[in-house]
């Protein structure tokens, strides 16, 4: 644990700088975006607001930015933990790049254009922007499938294997064949039982809840889309709900018949926010997004909960990202013209 004193010394500095709910809530109540950048000079985000106001203006500025800080998180956690922990703090970001490579697999399939694709790219991933830029340029999947065997990046042979046994490359097969690659990769970087290689476990297990849950609630949406499918197939083995509690699910009628059969879980606060919100909207996205922020909330204790080890990265890496996306909503929603009260109704409030 002593190893991780020094990067976290410096991370429980950054904890104490980032901004209150009560100052955030009184940006969403300025009138311009220029105004709004200005009193972020008088933040911790002065140095990436001003270089971004070199080549920027407006929200693109305010974007350019947080990308910025996106960045220097990091950056800043790679040289603050170095060896044996330095590896155990980069598997935080592992989710960012298969996020990345899931957002090239959508363009190919939608046919997004380029620079819509490289604006998604999620700059916390361990894969080099150049080589995500020259993926999105692929011609197909078949393409970015070859660029990533290049490239040597891991995934790509259980790609290739995909791709021997298939005609054709469609983007759910793909990113089946992604998301259970990436849970397996997991759980081979994560043996042991000290407490970091826990808290790292149980991190990645949300993860596969989340997936799950996805995959479930899609299931009983959209029958016709599963028919004839082996439910097992597609459900991520590394999570904390049993698989049987999920075969069950899956054998629903209703949304809410599925979400209720979960209430008993750790999640169940969660999913009961989440359902009241899902009568509202219909809108699946409810769910995960709940899931997300009990994801968020038992972070942010860790830094407490766990002050000598991987927790407080992984709780910082939680609140920055955070307060960098109520930034960036609020950016939006005066560049929008939204009414201040909509902008703080929206704002993530961590617990």
């Amino acid at each position: 644990m002593a190893l991780f004193d020094y990067g976290n010394t410096r991370l429980r500095a950054r904890l104490s700088s980032l901004q209150p709910i009560e100052k955030l809530e009184s940006f969403a109540d300025l009138t311009s975006i220029d105004s709004f950048l200005s009193l972020l000079t008088k933040t911790p985000y002065k140095e990436s607001i001003e270089a971004a106001l070199t080549y920027a203006h407006g929200y693109n500025c305010l974007s350019q930015a947080m990308r910025m800080e996106l960045e220097n998180i990091a950056s800043d956690l790679s040289r603050f933990y170095q060896d044996a922990e330095g590896k155990l703090v980069s598997i935080i970001f592992m989710r960012d790049d298969l996020l990345n490579l899931k957002t090239i697999v959508r363009g190919q399939t939608h046919e997004i254009p380029l620079d819509e694709m490289e604006d998604s790219f999620l700059s916390l991933g361990t894969i080099p922007l150049a080589f995500l830029k020259e993926l999105a340029k692929a011609k197909n999947l078949d393409d970015a499938v070859n660029k990533m065997v290049v490239y040597e990046l891991p995934p790509a042979q259980v790609l290739l294997e995909l791709r021997t046994e298939k005609i054709s490359l469609n983007a759910s097969e793909i990113n089946l064949t992604l998301e259970k690659w990436y849970f397996q990769k997991i759980k081979e970087l994560l043996k042991g039982s000290s407490e970091n290689i826990q808290l790292l476990q149980e991190f990645y297990a949300i993860e596969a809840d989340i997936t799950n849950l996805n995959t479930i609630l899609n299931m009983v949406s959209s029958p016709e889309r599963f028919a004839n499918t082996e439910i097992k197939l597609y459900l991520i083995a590394q999570g904390n709900i049993p698989p049987k509690v999920l075969l069950k699910s899956s054998k629903s009628d209703s949304i809410e018949e599925v979400v209720r059969g979960l209430f008993a879980t750790k999640y169940g606060e969660y999913l009961k926010k989440g359902l009241d919100c899902y009568k509202n909207t219909h809108l699946l996205s409810e769910f995960e997004n709940q899931l997300r922020m009990y994801m968020l909330n038992w972070q942010s204790k860790l830094p407490r909960l766990n002050p000598l080890g991987i927790g407080v990265p992984l709780g910082y890496y939680a609140r920055k990202r955070s307060e960098i996306r109520n930034l960036r909503w609020i950016g939006k929603g005066i560049a929008s013209g939204f009414e201040a009260r909509y902008i703080k109704e929206n704002l993530v409030r961590i617990q």
